[in-house]
């Protein structure tokens, strides 16, 4: 996530995100909330914004293309 200048590499932890992805559709929202916080701490605005759209994306029915 972060590094030792301070700035933001953008770096997922790609186990806990495939997990959050996985899951994402039976936690409550406030575990959803706790765990999109948890998963960008620390993340430079632009990828923390692209993350957070793209789990809101997960749950909005007009976008599951099945």
């Amino acid at each position: 996530m972060g590094n030792p200048t301070g700035q933001s590499t953008g770096a997922v932890d790609q186990a806990k995100f495939k997990k959050l992805v996985a899951d994402w559709g039976r936690l409550p929202p406030g575990e959803q909330r706790q765990a999109l916080q948890e998963l960008t701490r620390g993340m430079a605005p632009r990828y923390r914004e692209s993350i957070e759209n793209y789990f809101r994306n997960l749950t909005n029915p007009a976008l599951n293309r099945k």
